[in-house]
């Protein structure tokens, strides 16, 4: 889900536009904001994303 968001690497979006787009992807989904949710955080777990201060994903890898 997150490399369908975040298509390139240096791709940014706020918090709230990147967990908007991943919910959206899931529009039929009852947990859709719990996965949405999850995905960015196992992302950022994970390295691919980084979250920065200024409240924004950037995708590093």
């Amino acid at each position: 889900m997150i490399l369908t968001v975040f298509k390139n690497i240096g791709d940014r979006l706020s918090v709230a536009d990147a967990y908007q787009k991943l919910i959206s992807l899931l529009a039929n989904d009852l947990y859709a904001r719990n996965k949405a949710t999850g995905s960015l955080g196992g992302a950022v777990n994970g390295g691919t994303i980084f979250l920065d201060d200024n409240g924004y994903y950037e995708r590093i890898r």
